[in-house]
């Protein structure tokens, strides 16, 4: 009996093949009336999102690996980004078809885009396909792509806030010279084996999400991934880098640092507190108060902007891997204190805990619409599923935040203000200007003591005794031009 019903199963998968595939619907996720999103599994290592939206006819497929610059090791940075450009290939054949390609490496994934017209989907497939599997990786190569990355980061060194934000994250993730690009001198020796070896030992170990959103036929499109990866042979374990991780670096809390550098136009300041991940409730109120902090007016932001205490002031929520961070960050005057821009941001977090109703709804509103407009962009909708995968290790975590955001109350903002944006939850980190090359408008400041007045009174009784001697020796002499005037006129 059992030797029977097994034949009839495989007559089954062999004869109604449609039915014998290996994806599965785990979930799915409204995003508004027409867009929703639909969470499949093609393989333990390949999950895909489909949102179907018929608007245009083209679609955006993005492919996600969970692995990124903050996952490399210690001194080993920028391997993952010199992949990305191999793996990236000629886009010669996208730009025949009418297709557009990019590519980027960001802190916890490594991210692929196509977009095409609708009936190119299987040459999106198969350009994917080709990037995970046959990726050509080989001394020309190599050496052509050594030289794009060298001249793409000597462009990037003059950049002020990019060296701000890299030693913030070289703290937070604990590595010396934090560098998506990786130094020169550890690129300048990468060789092919060493990329491959990362390529197939690291990278395509990972797992990974491929979007889909636009005008596809969700049952053709998951026939292509099911014929292409549904049997995928899975060799090696799976990457745990997956797992939710804590806040890397928990020493940090509560510190102050101060970089000095010479010849700087301007001070940076960034003061950041750590906060759930956006899988947190409280993420979504984070969010509610950064919308009120950025206001253009009545707000944090118009305050320092319009009292001219700094040239630019924005305040950002972030999500990474396991964690967030809400930012405030500035670029200074160098006679506007750090302290002072704390101070000011301290009263207003007071004063917001007293918000009304209507403040919240005005705020949670905005916040809403600038949400839905971005998913009618189809780059930033997939970009928002790669970070949730990336980050939480769940893709569909989006329409569970548009929730979570209409659920926050008036009662919520008091409580995480206490909870989160405290002092002693908080990185505070600041670029001046060396002592030496300080205004000397801060020299005046020093306390004053009586030899200080003593050499004071000294100085001014010296230019008052070499005045009145001057003036005298002037007097003497016009005199004795006058006498010698008259004699000669008498004469």
């Amino acid at each position: 009996m059992i030797k029977t019903h097994a034949l009839i199963s495989f007559l089954v998968c062999v004869l109604l093949t449609e039915t014998c595939h290996s994806y599965e619907l785990i979930g799915t996720g409204a995003l508004s009336e027409e867009l929703v999103a639909r969470h499949y599994t093609i393989n333990p290592r390949l999950d895909a999102i489909i949102v179907v939206d018929r608007t245009t006819p083209t679609f955006e497929y993005q492919t996600f690996y969970s692995a990124g610059s903050a996952d490399e090791k210690e001194g080993e940075q920028g391997r993952l980004h010199f992949l990305e450009h191999l793996m990236s290939g000629d886009d010669q054949i996208v730009i025949e078809n009418g297709g557009y390609q990019n590519a980027a490496t960001s802190y916890h994934y490594t991210r692929f885009i196509l977009r095409f017209p609708k009936d190119k989907f299987d040459l999106a497939v198969e350009i994917d396909r080709d990037i995970y599997y046959n990726t050509v990786i080989n001394e020309e190569v190599v050496e052509k792509e050594k030289k794009i990355i060298l001249t793409e980061r000597s462009r990037s060194l003059p950049n002020l806030t990019r060296k701000f934000t890299s030693y913030f994250f070289s703290l937070i993730y604990k590595k010396k010279n934090f560098d998506t690009l990786g130094n020169k001198a550890f690129i300048q020796r990468l060789e092919p084996d060493d990329l491959k070896a990362y390529y197939e030992n690291f990278l395509r170990l990972q797992k990974r999400l491929v979007v889909v959103i636009g005008d596809v036929d969700v049952k053709q499109l998951l026939t292509k991934l099911d014929d292409t990866y549904g049997n995928e042979q899975i060799i090696g374990e799976l990457s745990n880098k997956l797992q939710a991780s804590q806040f890397p670096n928990p020493e940090l809390l509560g510190r102050k640092f101060r970089v000095t550098s010479k010849n700087l136009s301007i001070s940076k300041f960034r003061k950041s507190w750590y906060t759930p991940n956006l899988g947190h409730r409280d993420y979504a109120g984070l969010l509610i108060l950064t919308t009120i902090l950025n206001k253009t007016s009545n707000s944090l932001k118009s305050y320092i902007v319009d009292s001219e205490l700094a040239r630019a002031f924005s305040v950002g929520l972030g999500d990474y891997k396991g964690f967030g961070l809400m930012n405030c960050v500035a670029d200074l005057p160098h006679d506007t204190s750090p302290d002072t821009v704390q101070a000011i941001i301290r009263v207003k977090l007071k004063k917001i805990k007293f918000i009304s109703e209507d403040e919240l709804n005005a705020a949670r509103n905005e916040l809403l619409h600038s949400m839905y407009s971005e998913f009618y962009d189809r780059s930033s909708m997939a970009g928002s599923f790669g970070r949730a995968f990336a980050h939480a290790n769940d893709p569909l975590l989006y329409p569970k935040l548009l929730k979570n955001i209409k659920s926050i109350c008036r009662e919520d903002i008091p409580r995480i203000i206490d909870q989160y944006l405290t002092d002693d939850n908080s990185i505070t980190l600041s670029l001046t200007l060396s002592a030496k090359e300080e205004p000397s408008l801060n020299k005046n400041l020093m306390p004053r003591t009586l030899l200080h007045y003593g050499i004071m009174i000294l100085i001014f009784a010296g230019f008052l005794t070499l005045l009145i001697w001057n003036k005298k020796k002037l007097h003497r002499k016009f005199s004795r031009k006058a006498n010698e005037y008259v004699s000669e006129s008498d004469a």
